[in-house]
């Protein structure tokens, strides 16, 4: 990090590394890469806003997106469209598209997802997400295939 802030490629190395975590079924890599508490915007149909308070609830979550991408048969997740806004020198929003792809690299969907990242203890960290509609995506991908749909990564409600 430089005074001017969070670079683009800073934030690229990062992301390749959440997207390397989700691949190898890592949960615990996948959530070391949170500041918790972290703040959660979702929609499946409406919008949700939560607060998660802990690495422990965000787990279960991460198992549920795990599962999801297991029944889907999901490979990898190829970056695209990295949009990077610097807020001050220590926090970042990142917005990208993420292409999931299959066995073959055959495509499944594409999704948006913001993420505000911040350098904390001189590690950047995702303090917010926004999934805008992977959801949606999901499910249709399941109901194409006429496989049932399994529960979708539901986040648990806090206190």
């Amino acid at each position: 990090m430089s005074d001017a802030g969070i670079s683009t490629e800073a934030v690229k190395q990062f992301l390749e590394a959440y997207a390397s975590a989700f691949q190898r079924s890592d949960k615990d890599a996948v959530a070391d890469r949170y500041a918790y508490p972290v703040d959660v915007v979702t929609y499946n149909g409406g919008v949700r806003l939560l607060a998660i308070q802990s690495r422990e609830g965000w787990l279960a979550v991460v198992e549920r997106i795990l599962g999801m991408y297991t029944a889907m048969g999901v490979r990898r997740a190829a970056m695209g469209d990295l949009r990077v806004v610097n807020i001050s020198s220590q926090v970042v929003q990142a917005r990208l598209v993420w292409a999931l792809r299959g066995d073959g690299d055959k495509p499944l969907y594409e999704f948006e997802a913001t993420y505000t990242l911040a350098q904390i203890d001189g590690e950047l960290k995702i303090v917010q997400v926004i999934s805008e509609n992977e959801q949606p995506k999901f499910q249709g991908v399941m109901r194409e295939r006429g496989q049932p749909l399994t529960e979708p990564a539901r986040i648990p409600r806090t206190k």
